[in-house]
């Protein structure tokens, strides 16, 4: 648990961090993350640069910072769990001198590689941090963004414990003499049920064995993890899915070639936006606004594969992964062109859409070490090249109602599907992000605003609902946002739910 808050800590630590992908600025994650179609101010050129054709305040300033985490189960608690794991007692298991500690090793290693295979946990780290003014029909702006991904990838073709001096692959027979006839009775691990099922599966797997041997076995399994955090259902389904009919087969794919590992990919860049917004005069039927931004683009991406198993002198520790993440990084510079439109019906109905990054930005990525079994040595690793981030194009429409001048409705929907910076870059993975939401703003007083909204991923099959809540006090903006969709962590030998997702935003703004 202290490491995942660690990597958190250092996310949200890194200078002006931001996901500009989701449009989430201080004002409009209150509301649902709805603002292309609202009148933003200083945040014209961020938002929708047609904007300014309808900017009323000669001169618009704004500051902000904002930060979220996205997370699953699956993640931080095998981490956590490897960090207990003697590999070097499993590396060299044998049956004359191993015993039903090394056994437990290797089992609880098999779980956790098991468990990070069907689990799949991720965490993602993003925020915003915006400094924006508009003058009349310009904007301007210094954004930065930054996105990254945290993702385990499991070999579970290498799971044969193994003899340290001829390499040769361990049967169910040796793990049941390594006890050295220690009895063992029912610690009460498994279930009744699950236990029949396992001892049964133990003695199938290898004719040699005897009820009484198989037995054994099954209860130094229940005793050895019976305080290790994870549970019995997923050590049943390793041993009956991948243990035992490894262990029948035999072969050569054993631990010591292990290459389980977490994936780390982010990118951090800053804009440097100038907008211009047009008016155009459609008579009667309203008004009309047409936008530009040029931004010149500076970033860096931070890409890497760092051993969880069968790491030399040291298990993974929270530095560990933090300076394999930091320290491997690729600067490059580019430039992007967003486009906007702005149509106000009537002084209550606003219909807006904006294109952003339509000329498909590229920033260049390190090349990585993907580890070699038994040698986490980047040195000696295998280089890899990094895969570039592209900046895709984004499509956003929205519209904003304001029947009376103290409240307003405004919703937003993603046109098309957005990339994170996790596909293609991260085994496992399948980030996207499309966003449909909207919420209310209540301003009773100039000095006063209050919001309220909610918004969903449309591209994602978990997450759930994330409602948000704000407020706007004389010149401090405020914005909050949580999933509805929880998952489980344990903290400090409690399971506790955890909302998959948690953003904050704050600001501050000014115009004359």
């Amino acid at each position: 648990m202290k490491k995942m808050l660690a990597l958190v800590s250092f996310a949200l630590s890194v200078p002006i961090v931001a996901k500009g992908v989701e449009f989430q600025t201080p004002g409009a994650v209150g509301m649902g993350g709805a603002g292309v179609a609202r009148n933003n101010g200083s945040l014209t050129s961020y938002w929708n640069p047609a904007g300014g054709a309808f900017n009323v305040a000669p001169f618009a300033l704004s500051a902000g910072i904002g930060a979220g985490v996205k997370a699953s189960d699956g993640l931080a608690e095998n981490v956590d769990r490897f960090s207990n794991i003697n590999f070097t007692n499993v590396q060299s298991f044998n049956t004359t001198t191993s015993t039903a500690d090394n056994v437990g090793d290797v089992v609880k290693t098999l779980s956790i590689i098991n468990d990070i295979d069907a689990r799949k946990g991720n965490m993602a780290v993003t925020g915003f941090a915006p400094i924006s003014m508009t003058s009349k029909r310009f904007s301007f702006g210094l954004f930065g963004t930054m996105e990254g991904y945290v993702q385990p990838t499991a070999d579970i073709l290498n799971v044969l414990p193994n003899n340290s001096v001829t390499a040769v692959a361990i049967r169910t027979e040796d793990l049941s003499n390594a006890l050295g006839g220690t009895p063992y009775t029912d610690p009460n691990y498994f279930s009744a049920t699950d236990r029949t099922t396992l001892i049964t599966a133990i003695k199938a797997s290898d004719a040699r064995l005897t009820l009484i041997q198989a037995t054994t076995l099954a209860d130094a399994i229940g005793t050895k993890l019976l305080t290790s955090g994870i549970p019995a259902t997923t050590v049943l389904s390793t041993m009956t899915d991948i243990a035992l009919p490894a262990l029948a087969g035999g072969g050569t794919t054993t631990l010591d070639k292990n290459t389980t590992s977490v994936l780390t990919k982010a990118v951090q860049y800053i804009e440097v936006p100038i907008s211009y917004g047009h008016p155009v005069n459609v008579g009667s039927k309203g008004k009309l606004g047409l936008g530009i931004t040029g931004k010149i683009i500076s970033g860096t991406v931070y890409q890497n594969q760092v051993l969880l198993v069968n790491r030399t002198g040291n298990n993974l520790t929270a530095q560990d992964l933090l300076n394999d993440i930091t320290q491997n990084k690729k600067s490059s510079m580019t430039f992007g062109i967003d486009l906007g439109a702005l149509y106000k019906y009537n002084k209550a109905v606003t219909i807006g859409i904006v294109g952003k990054n339509l000329n498909s930005p590229k920033l260049a990525a390190p090349d990585y070490f993907v580890p070699a079994a038994n040698d986490p040595v980047p040195a000696h690793a295998i280089s890899t090249p990094g895969t570039e981030v592209e900046l895709k194009p984004q499509i956003r429409a929205g519209i904003a109602v304001e029947p009376v001048t103290w409240m307003t409705f405004a919703a937003d929907l993603d046109l098309k599907e957005n990339d994170t910076v996790a596909p293609g870059s991260v085994v496992g993975s399948a980030q996207k992000s499309r966003n449909f939401g909207g919420g209310f703003e209540f301003k009773p007083a100039s000095w006063l605003k209050l919001r309220g909204g909610a918004y969903k991923n449309l591209a994602a099959s978990s997450g759930g609902n994330v409602l948000t809540a704000g407020f706007k006090l004389f010149l401090l903006d405020v914005d909050g946002a949580f999933a509805t969709d929880t998952f489980t962590m344990n903290v400090n030998g409690t399971d506790t739910q955890i909302p998959k997702e948690v953003r904050v935003n704050a600001g501050m703004s000014f115009s004359f």
